[in-house]
């Protein structure tokens, strides 16, 4: 997950529009090598004025910001967000950004990184959930469809106004910030991508199809030490890389589903879950094994995947793949195992481990 995080943080810079007292500053992100998306009253200057915007990258080098000047593709005074355009495409590639037609609800955990001004040097992740979704009803002056609490300690958040707005990782709007008390910028809210499809279609900017069963592909994950991990080897289930693809997306899913906090959902969940751990138990009390795990692996996959549209069918966003993983959440729970005694096997195997470590 954090190679995402690098790559969202890359693929934002700082905004300024103006000069001296008068300078509009805000946040832009990319969406091709030469074009940003930002928050329109972020270039009033350049709208008024003429006055030049400048972008910094501030997270592409270690040695200093790389700079481009823009110009909005199709300047719209009363749009609620602009795309720029800057003549020299970046070098780094694959760090652009696409929108997604993910269906936002309320109590949806969101993510945003851009730059407010009490935090212009280094930039600032902030995370909550989402308060309200209007949907496509007009809200205010900006179409600000989608109210965002906080829990941030910053006051302020002029300056984060055109950051991306993220949600289980999709990229589905435009960060607003506004309501403004003493000259600072005390709320969040943002445009949700579904008000400006359109432009995105006129640009010729992709939108990107969101699969209910998306399978997700650990990014750089060891799970070498982990439990689960441990539960296997000492089984002599050695082929783990499927197992912890499993295990990777049971978090995603069980994480996905806390963060909204819906109680019928996670309900749900622990519900399926203690259901997974029940049939292994069934075929585990039969088992008599106590150095090779592998059939009864096999034995307990082949019955959930007998049961996924029976007694294990449930949200249809749940995959065969979390199903399985779920296992291996409970074993790394040191709630199931895969030889008969599993508890002293894995004992005796960390002590034979921890002897080869030591030689």
């Amino acid at each position: 997950m954090r190679n995402q995080l690098e790559k969202f943080e890359k693929s934002v810079c700082r905004l300024s529009c103006g000069e001296g007292k008068d300078i509009d500053r805000g946040t832009a992100f990319l969406i091709s090598t030469n074009q940003v998306v930002t928050a329109t009253h972020n270039i009033s200057n350049y709208l008024d004025e003429g006055m030049p915007i400048l972008l910094e990258f501030l997270n592409l080098s270690s040695l200093e910001p790389i700079t481009r000047t823009a110009v909005p593709v199709v300047p719209k005074p009363t749009d609620a967000i602009t795309f720029l355009y800057f003549d020299e495409p970046l070098e780094s590639k694959d760090i652009h950004l696409c929108f997604s037609n993910y269906e936002i609800n309320h109590g949806d955990f969101f993510q945003t990184y851009g730059y407010p001004t009490v935090k212009w040097d280094v930039g600032q992740w902030t995370n909550n959930k989402v308060s309200r979704f209007m949907g496509d009803h007009v809200y205010n002056l900006y179409d600000w469809n989608i109210d965002l609490d906080h829990n941030s300690n910053i006051k302020d958040f002029s300056g984060l106004s055109g950051a991306p707005l993220f949600i289980n990782g999709y990229l589905v709007g435009v960060v607003l910030a506004e309501s403004m008390e003493n000259h600072e910028a005390i709320s969040l809210g943002a445009i949700s991508c579904s008000k400006f499809s359109c432009l995105l279609s006129d640009l010729g900017l992709e939108m990107k199809e969101i699969d209910e069963h998306l399978i997700f592909e650990p990014e750089d994950k060891d799970y070498v030490d982990y439990t689960f991990i441990e539960k296997l080897e000492s089984a002599k289930i050695f082929e783990t890389s499927m197992c912890q693809k499993e295990f990777y997306n049971a978090e995603i899913l069980q994480s996905m589903v806390e963060s909204k906090g819906v109680k019928s959902e996670v309900q749900a969940f622990y519900t399926l879950k203690e259901n997974v751990h029940s049939v292994w138990h069934t075929k585990y009390i039969g088992y008599k094994d106590t150095e090779d795990g592998s059939e009864l692996l096999s034995k307990v996959y082949e019955r959930i995947e007998d049961l996924d549209s029976k007694i294990l069918e449930s949200d249809k966003r749940i995959t065969l793949y979390a199903k399985k993983g779920m296992l291996h959440q409970l074993a790394e729970e040191c709630r199931v195992g895969w030889v008969k005694n599993y508890q002293q096997r894995l004992s005796d195997y960390r002590l034979v481990k921890g002897d080869g470590l030591n030689e």
